[in-house]
């Protein structure tokens, strides 16, 4: 497979004892070379010189960089089922899964991302060390301890490395638990290991993140992605983006316009990534730089997921003058009840203002995302859902609506982190539901499966005791069926509590939870 890529920078030549690094991306090329957060962090350690690193993905051989001379792996996880990934690419290369089974001329196997960042646990025998929060700055320093503590043992480069500030070295702790499979206590095994894990952001983002290879056999080919915000200032109850990555920033509007016009010269479409980009303070003079740009030069523009009642006709004129055809905006809920409960501070008006606006000006169509089982929620806000993309449809005919429905699922950190999921049985009977309610509307129905969510919120609820189940589901193939194969064999003998037990009931206020090692938020 030939692959066109083109590097947006310049890399270090590097010195001959550079830390020899392999950046792992648990998925395969195409998706991997998508991700922003794990090529900017591959770009920094390519523009130093002490460092010399390579990519790996799950469908691609290594081409440089031996596994024998590799002395620090690095993983990002950004979904709780990237751990298929990472043990795809150990195997591959013959590595142990386990930090404790990895011997002194074993790499430092280093995880980050928002899932470790957020809850850990589950994955922490993996890792023999984790970075908590945003890790540009942090990496460099790992990195450079690493290159300079060649002779020492794994033991006294883990003790370092735990000195940093938003470094989690998993062994040094150790866990305890009651009866009735609560955590008694927390307790460190070495007293120089941090009392608490403190997460690192970065506070200055004038300059955005920008894409640092484009490849032609990316999920989105050929395409300069720009960060224009990090972080999210609305808070939604349920949101684990929203509090991770606090407080909300954004990039100074002219070194994003500069970028746009930078990006222009490498290719002809320019993405737009944010958890919310319309909250940006120049967001309208964003919008009218690109329109002017188009005018001197064709080119696409897509964007992450607005915000209903930021839409605006110059935002919808700005989106499909660039090509853009669709959009995708979350409601969550039907009515205005749930919607200030879980502080999606959204009017029914805003909802009907912003499609109209849509249809309109333009736009063929929007995906809209809703949410079932959220706490407080009765068959009433099930029903006015369905009611609201009815009279969506039905004020917008000739507009296409696509309902994209999602199950609650905990998060740690967010304000619902103690609350309880409701049953697959009780999800499935809201989902059916609204598909029944929804036929002949011209409403697109997808649901996506409550199932697999449900696994999703055990990984993100779970403690370490889940890691060996980890294993033999991966080594069952990984499937749905896997899951529960695992458990009946395993589960026992393991001491692992039921699945049930850690996403089906609510955690009173005084338990502690497997993240409470980490400060708050």
């Amino acid at each position: 497979m030939k692959i066109d890529e083109k590097f947006t920078y310049t890399k270090s030549v590097k010195n001959a004892d550079a830390l020899k690094v392999w950046m792992c991306f648990p998925s395969t090329y195409g998706i991997g070379m998508s991700s922003l957060g794990y090529l900017s962090l591959f770009r920094i350690l390519d523009q130093v010189d002490y460092v010399h690193p390579e990519r790996i993905f799950t469908n691609t051989e290594k081409t440089g960089i031996s596994s024998a001379d590799v002395e620090l792996l690095c993983f990002s996880m950004s979904f709780e089922l990237n751990f298929i990934g990472i043990f795809d690419i150990l195997k591959k290369y013959n590595m142990p899964f386990r930090s404790s089974e990895r011997g002194e001329d074993s790499p430092i196997v280093l995880g980050g991302g928002p899932v470790l960042t957020s809850n850990p646990e589950p994955y922490a025998p993996i890792f023999d060390a984790v970075t908590v929060g945003e890790g540009e700055n942090l990496l460099l320093e790992i990195s450079e301890i690493l290159n300079n503590s060649r002779g020492l043992s794994r033991q006294e480069k883990l003790l370092k490395l735990s000195q940093l500030e938003g470094v989690y070295v998993p062994e040094f702790y150790d866990f305890e638990y009651k009866e009735n499979s609560e955590i008694t206590s927390i307790t460190k095994k070495t007293p120089q290991a941090p009392d608490k894990i403190k997460r690192i952001y970065i506070e200055n983002i004038d300059n955005p993140l920008c894409m640092p290879i484009i490849s032609s056999k990316s999920m989105f080919p050929d395409t300069y992605i720009i960060e224009t915000s990090r972080g999210c200032p609305r808070r939604c109850k349920f949101c684990m983006a929203s509090y991770l990555t606090l407080p909300a920033r954004y990039p100074t509007c002219d070194e994003i316009l500069k970028e746009i016009g930078r990006g222009l010269e490498y290719c002809d479409k320019i993405a737009l990534l944010g958890a919310l980009i319309t909250e940006h303070p120049e967001f309208d003079r964003i919008c009218n730089y690109i329109i002017e740009k188009r005018q001197q030069k064709g080119f696409e523009i897509s964007v992450s997921s607005l915000r209903i009642d930021r839409i605006s006709p110059n935002i919808i004129k700005m989106l499909v003058d660039c090509g853009q055809k669709n959009a995708t905006i979350a409601v969550e809920s039907g009515n205005e009840r749930l919607r200030k409960f879980i502080n999606k501070n959204l009017s029914d008006n805003d909802i009907y203002n912003g499609v109209k606006v849509s249809a309109q000006n333009g736009l063929k169509g929007l995906k809209v995302y809703g949410m079932i089982g959220l706490p407080t929620e009765e068959q009433q806000d099930i029903d006015d859902l369905v009611s609201l993309m009815k009279n969506l449809k039905q004020q917008n005919k000739g507009f296409n609506l696509s309902l994209c429905i999602s199950s609650f699922v905990p998060k740690a950190h967010t304000p619902f982190e103690r609350c309880s999921r409701q049953t697959n049985k009780e999800l499935e009977k809201k989902s059916n539901s609204i598909k029944r309610q929804l036929l002949k509307s011209g409403v697109d129905f997808k649901p996506a499966s409550i199932k697999w969510e449900y696994i999703q919120g055990v990984l993100s609820m779970g403690d370490r005791r889940l890691y060996p189940i980890l294993e033999q589901v991966y080594k069952y193939g990984s499937t749905l069926g896997s899951w529960n194969r695992a458990y009946k064999d395993f589960g026992k003998k393991f001491n692992v509590p039921p699945y049930d037990w850690y996403i089906l009931r609510d955690k009173n206020q005084d338990e502690i939870l497997p993240w409470d090692l980490f400060e708050n938020i």
